[in-house]
């Protein structure tokens, strides 16, 4: 079992769950519950499920997809986002219990960032329904969540994989699990917006590497062929990260190992 949990959007969530109870099948059971739901269906996977993300283009292109088509559109010029956060906390509390972050079973923490400063915000106290609707409110989808007077918003801009601030928190070697796609693709650019999305791509998985730098292994599920809103493939994400920790398990293993021996 893990010593310390830290995680950023996504990985807040299922981090949150698991520092919460340490059962994947659970974990596994109400992911998959809250997919099917008919609410989750009609605001998320209706909206931008058929969005994928090309050659690491991943949220950006699919909302740059949304709104070029017209989605949206209307509400984005006099909202901070398409879905706002409460919505964003009903579902969550499909998969977490609305209790204090000090109470979990194993110690966690959620990265946001601050958008006002540009600084990470670490969440480590009070309610989990809230740090981890702030760590994962993606910007321009989820509108930003108000926390102790700062604004924030999805982890990503500051902690794409939180390794800095695991590393801070704990003195245990750090196991991190990326998923960032590769920007460098084969697909064509054609306009600027085209290359406004592949610059921007290209620095998220910059970042990415650079985060990942100190972390004692990296876990990469080959997930690059799914979109960012993929739900429905919930099965295949799932065989993808069993398969790439069963390839690492030896190396954490051997890392554990020498982290007792010390």
């Amino acid at each position: 079992m893990p010593g310390f949990l830290v995680g950023t959007s996504m990985g807040a969530i299922t981090g949150g769950m698991y520092a919460q109870r340490p059962d994947a099948d659970v974990l596994e059971e109400r992911i998959k519950n809250l997919i099917k739901s008919r609410p989750f269906r009609r605001v998320v996977l209706d909206a931008f499920s058929h969005d994928g993300a090309p050659d690491g283009l991943g949220t950006v292109h699919a909302l740059y997809g949304r709104m070029k088509r017209g989605y949206g559109l209307l509400k984005s010029a006099w909202s901070t986002g398409i879905v706002e956060v409460p919505i964003l906390i009903d579902f969550l509390s499909q998969l977490l219990e609305d209790r204090p972050i000090e109470k979990c079973a194993i110690p966690f923490a959620a990265a946001a960032c601050d958008l006002v400063t540009g600084r990470e915000v670490m969440c480590r106290r009070g309610s989990m329904l809230t740090a981890v609707a702030a760590s994962s409110a993606i910007p321009g989808v989820v509108s930003p969540v108000s926390v102790n007077g700062r604004l924030l918003v999805d982890g990503a801009p500051t902690s794409m994989v939180a390794v800095d601030a695991a590393r801070r928190l704990s003195r245990l070697p750090v196991v991190a699990v990326s998923v960032t796609q590769d920007a460098r693709g084969r697909k064509p650019v054609t306009n600027a917006i085209d290359v406004v999305l592949r610059a921007g791509a290209i620095a998220r998985m910059q970042i990415t590497e650079y985060n990942l730098r100190d972390a004692a292994v990296v876990l990469r599920p080959r997930v690059s062929h799914f979109g960012w809103a993929d739900f429905a493939a919930v099965d295949a994400i799932i065989a993808a990260g069993e398969h790439s920790a069963k390839q690492a398990l030896r190396q954490i293993k051997t890392v554990a190992k020498g982290r007792r021996n010390r």
